[in-house]
């Protein structure tokens, strides 16, 4: 699998090289037509889905190789390899689609197969994140099967037919079914539950798969749509509260999986941030660059849980450079991506991002959000080097095993997320944005990072704060969602039943799911209303627009 994995990131490489001359290739397929409306099945190849594919498959393949040596002693690895190479396959199919029917595909498989990986160590904490992951996925995929009614009205299914700008409220279901799948507060609490999964699924989950969805349908739809003043303040409003939201999470975490889940739930608000801009090319610039260093984040990461026996807890891990110097190297290579050295891949992204949100004319309050968040993001990447790296070593036995099938993967995405940025930046020139700003600005996006290093240095924060590491209490929300269907089966109750005469069990099935979360109301014992209250306030005067920069 790995070895077929890595020929297709080779011939999509080639194709890319043909689009070069040829502009796009489109192949459909005509399933039927009724009533005038005509479904097929539509493979759309140009530079975007090109480049993407050669992405996650060289990715797929680097973690199929890990996932060899990692789960070598499941005793179901068979089954692990094909659900895994389903993902991939389901990942594919939506980004090389031509039509919506065809990326429904891909949608519906990536939800399934995700599912069925979140779950794969089976017990009471995996069950209960891979219910609230299908949950709020499940959501998304409601709005695109309702906006669907729409497109039969079209009498078309192709992404090329476009979308007129009357259809608002069509744009409106498939952006914010994106959102859902892409973790964007309020649906930012299934990403840190999905690490209930495997290592490997992880590293592809968090770098080019599941998350990159939705990220990739609002850019198809950008494409051909111009987004209304509403849907672009929306972004930049999620976009900005969900990189804050991850980054100060991160910092009162200990979990070390975790904290690397809710890096990439910041740099997902960034890549939403950077759509509500209005610069689709470089959120996808920033989407390859940080799949490239996210994975193998992720990978040093699962090296490093396979060396401590499953440790995970920061406080215990201590210093590990002396016992794994190779995996620190590659630890600390991926952090100083994540955090934006200079010269790395997510320098040439992150960095012009920075340039163009000082230089347009937005709301001052998102400008804000992602400052604080970006200093966040510095901070905890120092934070996470110093524990892990930099400090005494804690644990008396770590193995200091070593093999070709872990560090092999390391080193190829060791390398890409050394020069990808670079790389991309000079082979295609959708990536070459630049802007003149005032230096006063320059110096406080570099300012930004130094800020971070220096409060990653002093401060050493080993308290958890429940308010953040729930995501402000989402998790419990949707974790506890069936309690609100309490009142609608009370009412069931007193339903005549008719012929059917089954009043009695269907009471029954409905009371033994709905029992379990009768607490919801309970948890948390401190009042949420004026929470509750103050986002309401905090969205309005965003809408309102009233503050400019």
């Amino acid at each position: 699998m790995p070895f077929m994995l890595f020929s297709l990131s080779i011939f999509f490489s080639m194709c890319f090289m043909l689009v070069v001359y040829y502009n796009k290739f489109i192949i459909e397929v005509m399933l039927l037509t009724i009533n005038s409306c005509e479904f097929s099945l539509s493979i759309y190849m140009d530079k975007t889905s090109l480049m993407f594919g050669v992405v996650v498959t060289l990715i797929s393949g680097s973690v199929f190789l890990f996932g060899c040596k990692y789960m070598s002693e499941d005793p179901y690895f068979f089954r692990f390899k094909w659900i895994l190479l389903s993902f991939v396959i389901s990942m594919n199919f939506l980004i090389f689609s031509g039509s919506y029917i065809m990326m429904l595909l891909g949608w519906d498989g990536l939800g399934v197969t995700s599912f069925a990986l979140i779950v794969y160590y089976q017990s009471k904490d995996s069950l209960i994140a891979g219910f609230q992951t299908l949950l709020l996925n499940r959501l998304g995929d409601a709005l695109i099967v309702t906006s669907f009614f729409v497109f039969i009205s079209f009498g078309q299914f192709l992404f090329s037919y476009g979308l007129q700008e009357k259809m608002m409220t069509l744009v409106l279901f498939l952006t914010l079914a994106s959102l859902t799948k892409s973790a964007q507060f309020p649906f930012s609490s299934w990403l840190p539950a999905a690490m209930a999964a495997p290592t490997p699924v992880s590293a592809l989950v968090h770098s080019s798969t599941l998350v990159t969805a939705g990220i990739y349908l609002i850019l198809r739809m950008m494409s051909m749509f111009n987004f209304s003043m509403f849907l672009s303040n929306l972004l930049l409003l999620l976009g900005s509260v969900t990189c804050f939201l991850g980054g100060t999470a991160a910092l009162f975490e200990n979990d070390l999986k975790k904290i690397v889940a809710l890096s990439t739930l910041s740099q997902l608000g960034l890549m939403v941030f950077t759509l509500g801009m209005g610069f689709p090319n470089m959120a996808l610039f920033h989407l390859f660059t940080h799949a490239m260093f996210k994975a193998l984040l992720f990978l040093s990461a699962g090296t490093i849980l396979m060396s401590t026996f499953g440790t995970q807890d920061l406080r215990i891990l201590g210093g590990i450079s002396m016992s794994l110097p190779f995996c620190t190297v590659i630890f600390n290579i991926s952090s100083l991506c994540l955090a934006g050295a200079p010269f790395l891949s997510a320098f040439y992204s992150k960095h012009v991002i920075l340039e163009k949100m000082f230089f347009l004319n937005i709301n001052m309050l998102s400008i804000l959000l992602m400052s604080l968040g970006t200093v966040c993001t510095v901070f905890y990447s120092v934070r996470l080097m110093k524990n892990l790296c930099w400090s005494n070593p804690n644990m008396v036995l770590i193995l200091k095993e070593s093999s070709f099938l872990v560090n092999f993967p390391m080193m190829i995405l060791s390398v890409f997320a050394m020069i990808s940025g670079k790389m991309m930046f000079n082979i295609e020139n959708w990536f070459l944005e630049s802007q003149l700003i005032k230096m006063e600005f320059s110096m406080l996006i570099n300012m930004f990072m130094i800020i971070g290093i220096i409060l990653g240095m002093i401060f050493t924060i080993n308290k958890k704060s429940m308010m953040l590491s729930t995501l402000f209490y989402l998790t419990p929300l949707y974790n506890n969602s069936s309690k609100l269907i309490n009142p609608l089966i009370y009412n069931m109750m007193h339903l005549d039943y008719g012929w059917l005469e089954q009043g009695p069990k269907v009471n029954f099935y409905l009371e033994k799911f709905s029992n379990k979360f009768s607490l919801m109301f309970n948890w948390p014992k401190t009042n949420c209303s004026m929470y509750i209250f103050f986002m309401l306030i905090l969205f309005f005067f965003f809408l309102m627009n009233g503050f400019y920069f």
